[in-house]
């Protein structure tokens, strides 16, 4: 089986079809909401707002949508069987308070233009954080072809650890005036300009962006609603393909949703991975491919999303309150502190479909970044 994570990637882009890039949403899809808006709860999958606005300027690809109501959602776990070998697993019941995520993984622009002349102090020394320390890149020759009808502007942010990504929340909620999620002490920062380790305490009450939990993954990933067809696919948006099982590396199921090794150089699934020095390998344009039932993109394939969470294997040994069996908020493991190694979710442009399904679960040390690890952020809808 293909490993996880590319360390060196070498590729040309192959041009695909104006056709293809703008395919409608899978069967089963849901609508990608209404207009909804507000700082309150609305109803899921209605647009909680349309774009992040920075000063005068308003970034395209930042729309974001309700993911659950007013009164949250209770959740029954299934069997930890195919499908569901991810949070929601059998006996367990979880409930989740009303947030707001965004519709689309952070791109290169947002990603560059909170983080330009980001400083912080590390024993006394300024350090400069890196704004743009991506590797698919216009000046970048082994990912510079783009594919037709993308920009490189909103191609998918990568190359980020998981402390570069609550640290970015935190400078976009300061941005946008809200109040950050995030304490961050004791940073250290490398040659690159990464942090690389830090003390991050979460203040579950403030309403500034953060990374959604796992359990909000999830949900979210399975479309907001385990009444629906929807909530039992392989991947988020759309059904593996007839006869396939779900840990095939190649299944023409994720085409109408997601990138992934076997479909990123044509957008359909072939029988050969992009080699080194082909056309192939890369992040794409966020946004191209189909919506799940919630109207959010790319939570199969494209870039690996971090999230908040300690690695626990057994996902129900929560630092979280429990009311009548019922698990509130699950945020990770009891006791867990310093490096211990971060929940990360939803395949990329790099891995076999297999890991782009909706369960499949993933950990690595916070400080780990690559070309195909990115952010998608949430925040409180109350």
């Amino acid at each position: 089986m293909k490993k996880v994570f590319s360390f060196v990637a070498v590729s040309l882009a192959l041009v695909l079809s104006a056709s293809f890039i703008s395919c409608k949403a899978p069967s089963g899809g849901g609508s990608p909401g209404g207009s909804g808006g507000g700082s309150g709860s609305g109803r899921a999958g209605d647009v909680a707002l349309e774009k992040i606005k920075i000063g005068t300027k308003e970034y395209d690809n930042t729309a974001q949508v309700y993911v659950t109501g007013e009164d949250g959602a209770i959740i029954e776990g299934k069997a930890n069987v195919d499908n569901y070998g991810g949070v929601f697993i059998a006996g367990r019941k979880v409930k989740l308070s009303p947030y707001i995520m965004s519709k689309y993984e952070v791109t290169q622009e947002l990603y560059t233009a909170v983080m330009t002349g980001q400083k912080v102090s590390v024993n006394g020394v300024e350090k400069t954080l890196a704004a743009a320390p991506f590797f698919c890149t216009a000046d970048n020759d082994v990912y510079k072809v783009l594919l037709s009808g993308e920009e490189q502007e909103y191609r998918a942010a990568e190359n980020m650890t998981w402390f570069d990504a609550v640290y970015f929340c935190n400078a976009l909620s300061e941005k946008t005036n809200l109040t950050k999620a995030y304490n961050i002490t004791g940073i250290t920062v490398n040659a690159d300009g990464h942090i690389t380790d830090a003390t991050v305490t979460l203040d579950s009450g403030a309403n500034g962006y953060r990374l959604p939990t796992e359990a909000e993954w999830e949900f979210a990933a399975r479309g907001g609603d385990p009444t629906k067809p929807a909530w039992d696919y392989t991947f988020s948006g759309a059904a593996k393909a007839d006869g396939s099982f779900f840990l095939d590396p190649q299944n023409t199921g994720l085409d109408a949703v997601g990138w992934y090794n076997y479909n990123t150089s044509s957008g359909t699934t072939s029988n050969t991975e992009p080699l080194l020095g082909t056309a192939g390998f890369g992040t794409h344009h966020v946004g191209k491919k189909g919506y799940n039932n919630l109207g959010i993109f790319d939570m199969s394939g494209n870039v690996w999303e971090w999230c908040w969470d300690w690695y626990d294997t057994a996902t129900n040994n929560d630092s979280a309150y429990t009311e009548n069996g019922v698990v509130i908020n699950p945020a990770g493991p009891l006791g867990a502190s310093g490096n211990f190694n971060r929940v990360y979710r939803g395949g990329s442009w790099y891995n076999d479909a297999g890991f782009c399904s909706v369960c499949r679960r993933f950990d690595i040390g916070p400080y780990f970044e690559n070309d195909d690890m990115g952010i998608r952020v949430c925040r409180n809808a109350d």
